[in-house]
């Protein structure tokens, strides 16, 4: 510790560490009471009114949790944390979420009243390089040659805390194929960093490292029982994922799982013994992705039916959260939780490899590219404003996407734009893949629709 900044870091961190554990007992001693007060005080700094509901609804859930509940899920939820996390892990989440509510909410409200957007999480693949090659991969079609540099990597980090955004999402390729990004996590540990990873890299020497910085959430790809995750993956991918889990336990690192929900794995993916297997090898929370026609070899085939989305929605991860201590999350149901998409710096954007500005992770075309542009230029272009202008592209929040529910939406602003694709064939989606996907579009839609008139009808009944 040689020179004044290094004072005032120690002193900030050691502030921030005891707040911590005071704000942890504060917890514990009265779980419900406590945190239906933190909900309540969110209520008031939060930076959009859709973000004010979510607390209020928070609020008067755990306000009323033991009359509905003698034993509430999300109790159990926070009992599973403090089990299978260390305090290190645990001590740096929570001072980073109150760094974001103190910094990070005034940032916000400037950004949306200066450039009409400020993502709550920000989405970056660093390498398209990886070491396995999956059917479907939506990441494929990149170069695996042309990584995205490191000083542009940590200039967008520091933008996105300039402008309220203080969690990045790590996807690719394989994340890890990339050392260097241990160092990122170290450099910015005021950020909550997310890394999506088929885990066959994590050992007890990564997962250690990665407790020491105790600001990343690992969600490994697992796409099923054995079988299932080793016919998509690779024989003996499972064995690795399984390694990975017990390496970040063993170091009390917080992960969970993301699951490519296909035609053919649907059913099994959300049956009661695979979700309680998650849960014993540690998992605390869990993603839900349909699979999407983009990548190498786009498979309409594997494309969820209508009929298995809507098995989904009612018997997937909304019945999970109520049955199970296991935070699972729906890409496409759980739209209504956010008023449907959430692209093109709504909540989220996706910049690839080549520093290529996507509206998501799924909508592979771009008008700008982060090296040359600002992420604030970015987020303000004609092309995000015009997607942002047009949410929610449906009254039925059921139905959020512009690839495969709205399917006119993403043509008629990549074609005002003059958006690019941003790899090979991927401009397939709105040409040969068209008339399925209109014809998809319009199957779920007669689902969708009768579901949500009767998620309307029951609200009115309340």
């Amino acid at each position: 510790m040689n020179g004044p900044s290094e004072i005032k870091q120690h002193v900030v961190d050691a502030t921030a560490t005891m707040l911590t554990s005071q704000l942890t007992d504060f917890l514990l001693a009265d779980p419900e009471r406590h945190l239906a007060q933190i909900a309540g005080i969110a209520s008031h700094l939060a930076a959009t009114e859709q973000d004010k509901q979510r607390a209020r609804d928070l609020q008067r859930y755990f306000t009323n949790a033991r009359d509905l509940d003698p034993q509430p899920m999300p109790l159990q939820m926070l009992d599973r944390v403090s089990a299978l996390t260390s305090p290190h892990c645990r001590a740096r989440l929570v001072t980073n979420f109150l760094n974001w509510t103190r910094a990070g909410v005034p940032k916000r409200k400037a950004s949306l009243q200066e450039i009409g957007a400020s993502p709550m999480v920000l989405l970056i693949s660093p390498s398209m390089r990886c070491n396995l090659s999956c059917t479907g991969c939506y990441a494929s079609e990149y170069s695996r040659a042309d990584d995205l540099p490191m000083d542009v990597i940590d200039r967008v980090v520091l933008e996105a805390q300039d402008i309220g955004t203080y969690a990045i999402t790590i996807l690719g390729g394989e994340p890890f194929i990339r050392p260097d990004l241990l160092d990122l996590f170290d450099r910015h540990p005021l950020m909550t960093f997310q890394v999506f990873t088929n885990g066959i890299l994590i050992d007890d020497v990564l997962a250690a490292r990665l407790a020491k910085a105790g600001n990343v959430l690992v969600s490994l790809s697992i796409d099923g029982p054995g079988g299932a995750h080793d016919e998509r993956r690779g024989p003996g991918t499972l064995a690795g994922v399984e390694r990975a889990m017990a390496s970040l336990r063993a170091h009390g690192v917080p992960f969970g799982f993301s699951t490519m929900v296909t035609r053919i794995n649907c059913p099994i993916v959300i049956e009661d013994e695979y979700i309680d297997y998650l849960m014993d090898q540690g998992c605390l929370w869990g993603w839900h992705f349909l699979y999407m026609p983009v990548g190498e070899e786009p498979d309409l085939d594997l494309m969820p039916t209508p009929q298995q989305r809507e098995y989904l929605r009612v018997q997937g991860a909304s019945r999970i959260r109520r049955e199970k201590p296991l935070f699972v999350m729906d890409f496409w149901n759980d739209a209504p939780y956010v008023g449907g998409c959430i692209a093109a710096g709504k909540e989220y954007l996706h910049i690839n490899s080549h520093g290529d500005v996507e509206p998501c992770i799924f909508t592979h075309f771009a008008t700008d590219n982060i090296k040359d542009k600002s992420l604030a230029e970015v987020l303000a272009s004609p092309f995000f404003k015009g997607i942002r202008d047009r949410q929610p592209y449906s009254d039925n929040l059921l139905r959020p996407c512009m690839l495969i529910d709205n399917t006119d939406v993403v043509r008629q602003v990549v074609a005002d734009c003059g958006a690019s694709p941003t790899h090979r064939d991927a401009d397939d989606l709105l040409t040969l893949m068209a008339d399925d996907l209109d014809a998809y579009a319009l199957h779920y839609k007669v689902i969708a629709d009768a579901a949500w008139s009767g998620r309307e009808a029951a609200g009115r009944s309340q």
